[in-house]
């Protein structure tokens, strides 16, 4: 049996030598290290070639893994051999009622185990998948500790291993078992190994992701044992080191703009309907937006949906016209309250060599010092209303019609001495570097 089969990952397969036809594969994995992804391009793979694929659920209900798997082609060849129900789930009405509602809708089949904690049943149930589907197939076993938990030993968990493993690569099938590497003792481990063919760790260490092979029966190679760093961007496994492509800097993208904006992740959540947490994780680049919430923080920020999802660290794509309704409302640091108005007349200030905005107070409002701090010059111009400025001490009358240029002497006292709001068209140049 010397078939190559690919896990659906290139830069694996090149580890690994590929799979092999009669391959065990043991996953040890920690908490967030994303396996399912691991899974799912096995999965993808496997089908889109015209393979049957068995996937066998401890850990993953039904409902769940059918919405996580409805992208794929061919899914007619997939089964689910779903001992979570009935096993974790408990048969709880939430888990059970997807074969009241929702399995007619999947193009795969769905096989309930009545009773998990039972093995001999289980057993039963896997023969006569076996022995239906017959040689070639693919398998994953979701995981030998949800197996463990609902067995309550080890030694029995171990003794079904040892008996499954002869029979699949019998079979001539590829088999991945997964495993949580803290749960279990050193010598249960080390047996699986000393039995399978393949077995591979996926760890964490200081948030960084890293991929180890531990074992590669009847193949040699001496660079798959160190440890590869990889990343998980859009479902998708990236090896930064063999030169994986990174997709662009979205959280960096936002959080530039939200800035020179002037707003907070609160004011930007709101604006957009999600949560400040939302906004904070995204601007880490911990998960990524819905495409729906990707065209609302566009709008928002004043850019294209498509600078977003562009690689490179360019200027968002600009409008160069802006309707009074498109304008973006920005908070002043140095004013407290609501007497100042102030909205941006571009569609953003990245990569331009000045900063309008219109300004607007309300009537009778004081400001004590200036609306700005800005190391550069500014222009005034008074499109409605009068207002007094203080400047060193001097206060000057600006009616309609009125300019005031500050270089390097700032104001340090407006006052609204009209009736009515006073309006005005400001410039700064060069823009300013943040809010």
């Amino acid at each position: 049996m010397t078939g190559k089969i690919s896990s659906g990952i290139g830069y694996l397969d090149h580890l690994l030598g590929f799979l092999k036809t009669g391959d065990n594969v043991i996953w040890e994995v920690e908490a967030g290290t994303y396996i399912e992804i691991f899974l799912q391009r096995f999965i993808e793979h496997n089908l889109k070639n015209g393979y049957k694929v068995v996937y066998v659920s401890f850990n993953v209900s039904p409902s769940t893994l059918t919405k996580r798997l409805s992208y794929i082609p061919n899914l007619e060849n997939l089964t689910i051999l779903d001992c979570f129900t009935s096993g974790k789930g408990n048969s709880d009405p939430l888990f059970t009622q997807f074969y009241e509602k929702d399995k007619e809708g999947f193009e795969g089949s769905v096989v309930k185990v009545e009773n998990p904690k039972d093995l001999s049943q289980f057993r039963v149930a896997m023969d006569r998948v076996e022995i239906e589907k017959g040689a070639g197939v693919r398998y994953i076993f979701d995981s030998l500790t949800g197996m463990q938990d609902i067995w309550g030993d080890e030694n029995v968990t171990y003794k079904f291993f040892t008996y499954s493993c002869p029979r699949l690569y019998d079979l001539q099938t590829v088999a991945y078992w997964v495993l949580e590497k803290e749960a279990h003792t050193p010598s249960f481990k080390a047996n699986l190994r000393h039995i399978t063919q393949v077995a591979i760790e996926l760890e964490k260490q200081n948030g960084e992701l890293f991929f180890k092979v531990i074992k590669i029966e009847g193949r040699f190679s001496r660079s798959a044992f160190l440890p590869k760093h990889y990343e998980v961007w859009d479902q998708e496994v990236i090896f930064p080191s063999i030169g994986g492509r990174r997709p662009s800097n979205l959280g960096d993208k936002i959080r530039t703009l939200r800035k020179k904006l002037g707003m907070t992740q609160k004011e930007l959540a709101e604006q957009v309907g999600l949560t400040p947490s939302f906004i904070s994780q995204l601007e880490k680049n911990l998960i990524s937006p819905s495409l729906d919430s990707l065209f609302k923080l566009s709008e928002k920020l004043n850019t294209q949906p498509i600078y977003f999802l562009t690689d490179g660290e360019s200027g968002p794509l600009q409008k160069m016209v802006i309707k009074p309704t498109e304008r973006q409302d920005i908070h002043l640091q140095e004013v407290k309250g609501t007497d100042v108005k102030l909205q941006l007349l571009v569609s953003d200030v990245l990569n331009r060599r000045m900063e309008p905005y219109l300004l607007i107070m309300k009537e009778g409002a004081v400001i004590n010092g200036h609306f700005y701090s800005h190391k550069g010059d500014e222009f005034a111009y008074v499109m409605e209303g009068e207002l007094e400025v203080e400047i060193q001490d001097e206060k000057q009358l600006l009616r309609q019609g009125d300019s005031l240029y500050i270089g390097s002497t700032f104001p340090s006292k407006w006052v609204n001495v009209g009736k009515g709001d006073a309006v005005l068209l400001w410039v700064l140049s060069p823009p300013r570097g943040g809010w």
